[in-house]
Formats: structure tokens, sequence, C-alpha cells
């Protein structure tokens, strides 16, 4: 069977990574309604949305075979809305503040 840099370092960690994504993409959508609803109301929340999907990208990084370099698309480009701590982010945000 041929090896992919997206796959995951260990064939037990299929299911963390399917979990990590969709917490992942719920986190995005949920993000994102609240920001088109009214960002500065909702500014706390938006926050916290933030600091979830920094951790689900460290995490995935963590358990692809090929790391931050064969993550999806999607979570290279995510920025936070709102500033945060550049120890809170992952390492492909901080390189583009």
């Amino acid at each position: 069977m041929a090896s992919n840099k997206l796959d995951p370092k260990h064939e037990s960690q299929k299911i963390v990574m399917r979990t990590v994504d969709s917490v992942f993409y719920r986190s995005i959508r949920e993000r994102e309604k609240l920001i088109g609803e009214d960002a500065k109301l909702h500014k706390e929340k938006i926050m916290t949305l933030d600091l979830n999907i920094s951790m689900c990208i460290k995490k995935r990084a963590k358990l692809t075979k090929g790391g931050f370099n064969y993550i999806p698309e999607c979570m290279w480009s995510w920025r936070p809305y709102y500033p945060i701590n550049n120890k809170l982010l992952p390492k492909i945000a901080k390189a583009r503040f």
C-alpha cells in the first residue's frame, strides 16, 4: 500500500484525525456565522473558536505523516479574526503576521 503524507502517522490515529477535522470545520462554520451576524457583539466567542481552530491545526499537523507541510489548504489559509498571542497560534499562522 502506498504511503500518503496526508494520512496519519499510525493507523490507530485515523479516528482522532477525522474528529480533529470535524471539530475544525464545525468551528470554522460557527465562527463565520458569528462574524456575519455581529463580530463585535460575539468577540469573546469568536476568539474562543479561533483558539479551538488553532489547536485543531496543531493537532492535525502532529498526526499527519508530512506534518505542517501536508495539512489541508484551508488550514494553511486560516487566520484569527482578532489578534491572538503567537504562542497560541500554529507556526504557519505566526510566519505570516
